[in-house]
């Protein structure tokens, strides 16, 4: 959506009012996370965009004050109000930014073919680095599905971790789970389209849709995702979505935290432009 002359410059003159020095903790400066912190800054004067590992370092930020706002998976912030309570009042969601989906990648020719099979012993699923958003993701899902605490955890992910289980039994990698945006053009995914050894896995439980109580709902909802569109054959999987939210420290300058909300409720689409 396109924005006038006018409406943008009312937008930055309304966020010039007495906004105190504020930072927004985002991501890498090849991701979105950072993309909506550059725009935001860009919009509301008086802000520095600080790179990060992601949304548990975002979540510490702002935790401590070092940050003002910042980005986050939804189930993180619930993992880390599950770990840090006071955050339940320190941590406002301001909205939801984009969706985020986890994506779990399989051998075919391996023991684990489906998400049952996640939940047995002797089987070994790679999440990416302790503390990454896809870390974070497992722990969670093993909270709301114990059965998946039965699967030993390897903290690599990537496309080294891809090509150890595309290798087979021998690599010691059953499954690799990450989480991005709900399309397939990443590389990661594909890696596993075009590899013919790999699959995507359906994960469906229905244990992982249930309702998070602060915010009265869940936090995962299930999507399908196409691999393949034919005239009679169309492929898919379905898993597991969540928000991407920018969160924010409740203390903060409350002219900031209404710029924000406004910026969120009617212009959304000005944070999300490349």
């Amino acid at each position: 959506m396109k924005y006038t002359a006018i409406a943008l410059a009312l937008m930055v003159s309304s966020s010039a009012m007495a906004i105190e020095p504020y930072s927004v903790s985002t991501g890498g400066k090849s991701g979105t996370y950072y993309k909506v912190g550059f725009n935001l800054t860009g919009v509301i004067s008086g802000g520095t965009v600080m790179t990060s590992k992601g949304s548990v370092e975002n979540l510490d930020r702002v935790m401590s004050g070092e940050a003002q706002l910042g980005m986050s998976q939804m189930d993180v912030v619930a993992w880390y109000a599950d770990k840090y309570p006071a955050s339940q009042s320190k941590v406002e969601i301001m909205g939801g930014m984009y969706r985020e989906c986890v994506y779990i990648a399989y051998n075919k020719n391996g023991k684990v073919r489906n998400e049952d099979d996640l939940q047995s012993e002797g089987v070994t699923i790679a999440v990416g680095k302790k503390g990454s958003g896809g870390a974070v993701t497992w722990d969670y899902m093993r909270k709301l599905e114990p059965g998946y605490k039965k699967a030993s955890v390897s903290y690599t992910g990537g496309t080294r971790a891809l090509n150890k289980l595309a290798v087979g039994d021998s690599s010691g990698i059953d499954a690799v789970l990450w989480v991005t945006k709900p399309n397939l053009n990443g590389k990661y995914a594909q890696s596993v389209i075009n590899n013919e050894n790999l699959q995507f896995m359906n994960v469906n439980d229905k244990d992982l849709n249930d309702n998070y109580k602060p915010i009265g709902k869940p936090i995962y909802d299930f999507h399908s995702i196409e691999t393949e569109k034919g005239l009679f054959n169309d492929q898919e999987f379905s898993t597991i979505c969540m928000d991407a939210v920018l969160i924010a420290d409740s203390e903060a300058d409350e002219e900031l935290l209404d710029e924000v909300a406004d910026l969120v409720l009617n212009y959304k689409s000005t944070l999300l432009k490349d």
